[in-house]
């Protein structure tokens, strides 16, 4: 059998499964409520995923929403380059808390604070202190020319007091993998992850199998933000480290293969019997320190108490080019949430997350 070839997905006797029908309507009403195009849902119970849902359009008035669709998921695409972070260290390529420049092959500070190293687990967790740069290059020569530079704000890299959120961290971060695996991303995820899993998934739209599921992304005025055409010619080319403009969040994979990396960190790396990640690494990523007001950053992660009638959730959001999309796991119960969105209105609920996305995790979280 090719085991790179889409499967469907195996649902197992679960609660969500029994109340399917509750559970779509309360998807439908959420998309209504926020004017969302299309829809995708996936629902992991204790470290399984256990079913899938999906509502409206995929291409609008041509193609309906499967939970099998293509959808760039934004920011949660850190999360998987949090994973190859973790799948390198179980290999021995890469030290966590080691110093960058070993990587790029030159010295790598911040001027300010030239005594403390810029690491992975500074741009994993937001406090590399790396600029923020609008519209910047990420090609192999800008980025080594940043960090060899100037290109560092006057916060202390490491400290949570210097957390800002940064898109150009992650870029440098994905670099920065590839180039001490000397391997793409895309190749460790597939060769560690996604092959034993049946995943179809890649950090550029275009390199995914099955380009024909792409779907169209609406803006939440309902025009078009990238045609399914324009996503398939988007690719990453050049070799290891030759670019980052994707590893921020470029992933285009559907809600139901999101689901089976959501499980894996819900069954702390366990699939089917099997230890495709360690637990060590599942506990590595769900370190977690305050930033303020409840949110905490783990690794790359977020994590709060008390949400959804959950004890607590770790949880990561994504939203880019009309994508409103949230997913999270309840570390206790092994239970999670994938929620991919298109064409919503964007409003943010007392979480900071996307209401659209938090409302059907909250009724699927008391449910389940």
């Amino acid at each position: 059998a090719d085991i790179h070839a889409a499967q469907p997905v195996r649902m197992l006797e679960s609660v969500s499964r029994s109340r399917h029908a509750d559970i779509q309507t309360a998807i439908e009403d959420a998309a209504r409520r926020h004017g969302a195009v299309g829809v995708q849902v996936a629902v992991v119970e204790n470290g399984a995923l256990c079913d899938t849902f999906s509502y409206g359009w995929a291409t609008r008035n041509e193609t309906p929403m499967t939970a099998e669709h293509k959808m760039r998921v934004a920011s949660i695409s850190k999360m998987a380059v949090g994973l190859s972070a973790m799948l390198l260290r179980e290999e021995g390529s890469v030290d966590l808390d080691a110093d960058i420049g070993t990587y790029w092959g030159c010295t790598v500070r911040n001027p300010r604070y030239p005594e403390i190293p810029i690491t992975l687990r500074t741009l994993l967790t937001h406090t590399s202190s790396l600029s923020i740069l609008k519209d910047s290059s990420q090609s192999y020569g800008s980025v080594k020319q940043r960090i060899q530079g100037s290109g560092f704000d006057p916060r202390k890299p490491g400290d949570m007091a210097s957390w800002e959120y940064n898109n150009d961290g992650f870029a440098l971060l994905g670099m920065t993998l590839e180039l001490a695996a000397n391997r793409e991303l895309d190749g460790i995820l597939q060769d560690r992850l996604f092959r034993w899993m049946s995943i179809d998934g890649a950090f550029a739209s275009g390199d995914i199998r099955r380009r024909d599921l792409l779907v169209t992304l609406y803006r939440d005025d309902g025009s078009v933000s990238w045609t399914t055409d324009a996503q398939k010619n988007l690719h990453l080319s050049g070799g290891p480290g030759a670019q980052g403009a994707y590893f921020a969040g470029g992933l285009t994979i559907s809600a139901a293969d999101v689901g089976k990396l959501v499980s894996r960190l819900a069954a702390d790396g366990r699939y089917e019997g099997v230890q495709l990640l360690s637990e060590e690494s599942v506990t590595q990523m769900e370190n977690r320190r305050l930033v303020s007001d409840g949110m905490y950053q783990a690794v790359p992660l977020r994590y709060r108490d008390h949400i959804y009638g959950r004890d607590g959730l770790y949880y990561h959001t994504g939203s880019a080019y009309g994508v409103f999309n949230c997913i999270s796991y309840d570390p206790d119960t092994g239970d999670g949430v994938v929620a991919l969105t298109t064409g919503a209105d964007g409003v943010r609920d007392e979480n900071d997350i996307y209401a659209v996305c938090g409302e059907i995790a909250a009724y699927i979280y008391n449910i389940i």
